[in-house]
């Protein structure tokens, strides 16, 4: 997941408020957001990849 330069990787803390904002809307969604969980969870893993590869490369930048 980018932001809107194609070499630049979302920030941190803007992964984190995607997350919980595509959470939110399933749950706010409950069975209409059904045809787009496909897409949304795809989005989350993308997301999720960016935040572990920030704590590891924090992780071996302290220790």
């Amino acid at each position: 997941m980018m932001n809107d330069t194609s070499n630049t990787p979302i920030p941190f803390l803007e992964a984190l408020r995607r997350i919980e904002a595509l959470t939110l809307r399933i749950q706010r969604e409950r069975l209409a957001a059904f045809e787009t969980v496909e897409e949304t969870y795809a989005e989350m893993q993308s997301l999720r990849l960016v935040l572990v590869a920030r704590v590891a490369a924090l992780r071996s930048a302290t220790g």
